[in-house]
């Protein structure tokens, strides 16, 4: 199953995603210490790869911190923005709330993304190679291996080349493999070996699932770490 919820929107589909953050952040009880901002744009990322890999067009976001609007709103702001100029959605309206009542002691955010998608998805034509971008990585992890982790101009680069892809988060690959290969109506036949742990965690979508029938080498240009996970064949 997706983390999306989705609902008939006049002729289109309307795609919600959502994501949240705790005790990652500037706070003295956060258990991982990094500037609001990357807390933001690592939690806007993982709600954004949401809807877009689904094929949806974002319309909205909003953001909930839960800690005091000065100085953290507008640092948060600042990393979603960041993150969303990266594929040129700088622009996209904002819609915010902040604990305004309470001083608090450990950081805690969420992040909505509000879209819609216009066409139906294309039927698969098995069997497919299926695929992983980056490498699965958790908490600091995340910040050591910044040049190996999928982002958001690489879900854009891999929509051009395929319609068939799914986010790679905290319950790990194993179980987002089978989920996908769930909603493709597939059954999935694992490689091996396989180069990293098909059970860590892969955080704030770190890795990128998806299917072709290409080869390995199609996908170099993307710069990134590609491995194969396995087949996906009828059920």
């Amino acid at each position: 199953m997706r983390d999306i919820l989705t609902a008939p929107f006049g002729e289109n589909e309307l795609v919600i995603a959502c994501d949240a953050l705790g005790g990652i952040g500037p706070k003295e009880k956060d258990q991982v210490q990094v500037p609001l901002k990357i807390s933001a744009q690592f939690t806007t990322r993982v709600a954004m790869a949401e809807v877009l890999s689904y094929g949806a067009e974002p319309l909205a976001l909003v953001l909930t911190l839960n800690i005091e609007p000065y100085p953290f709103l507008a640092e948060a702001q600042e990393g979603i923005r960041e993150e969303l100029a990266t594929i040129g959605m700088e622009n996209l309206p904002l819609l915010f709330s902040s604990e305004k009542n309470m001083r608090t002691t450990q950081t805690g955010l969420g992040i909505t993304v509000i879209a819609q998608r216009k066409t139906k998805r294309v039927l698969p034509d098995f069997p497919l190679f299926l695929y992983a971008l980056g490498v699965p990585s958790c908490g600091s992890m995340v910040l050591a291996r910044i040049n190996q982790i999928a982002d958001l101009r690489d879900l854009l680069l891999l929509r051009s080349l395929t319609p068939f892809i799914l986010p790679a988060g905290s319950q790990g690959i194993l179980v987002e493999a089978v989920n996908f290969a769930r909603e493709l109506k597939a059954t999935l036949c694992l490689a091996t070996p396989l180069p990293y742990s098909i059970f860590q965690s892969c955080g704030p979508t770190t890795v990128l699932l998806f299917a072709s029938k290409e080869r390995e080498s199609a996908f170099t240009t993307l710069g990134k770490p590609i491995w194969r996970v396995g087949i996906l064949k009828p059920s």
